[in-house]
């Protein structure tokens, strides 16, 4: 494998801006490069460079990440948001749905006044 194809999948790898101009405008990316028409092919085509990345070139390979989310998440704001008029109304109309699924008659009416509770919960 010819030295600047090594430092052109390294950059690859690195330089998210150089892999997009790779595959939009591969003439310009790689003008500096003394590449083969195979090599310039590869680099301009994703599953070709997917496939030559996945080979391995003798070049340092950035490590894969993984990320796992378990647990509490900070990002979750735990108070309370302040509540407002409307959700004061909605809150009353979610009550009063309520008690029509109680106090329905029929299957009908039981049937409309759920709908209209969970449109009400969203």
């Amino acid at each position: 494998m010819r030295d600047d194809f090594k430092v052109v999948l390294a950059r690859v790898q690195s330089d998210y801006s150089f892999y997009i101009q790779c595959q939009s405008d591969p003439a310009a990316a790689l003008a500096d490069y003394t590449l083969s028409p195979e090599e310039r092919a590869t680099l301009s085509d994703p599953e070709g460079l997917a496939d030559a990345l996945k080979r391995g070139s003798g070049i340092r390979m950035l490590p894969s990440i993984t990320i796992k989310i378990s647990g509490t998440h900070d990002w979750i704001n735990p108070s309370p948001r302040p509540k407002r008029r409307e959700d004061d109304d909605v809150d009353e109309l979610i009550a009063r749905e309520v008690e029509s699924v109680k106090r329905a008659d029929s299957e009908d009416e039981r049937g409309e006044a759920t709908l209209r509770l969970i449109q009400l919960l969203g």
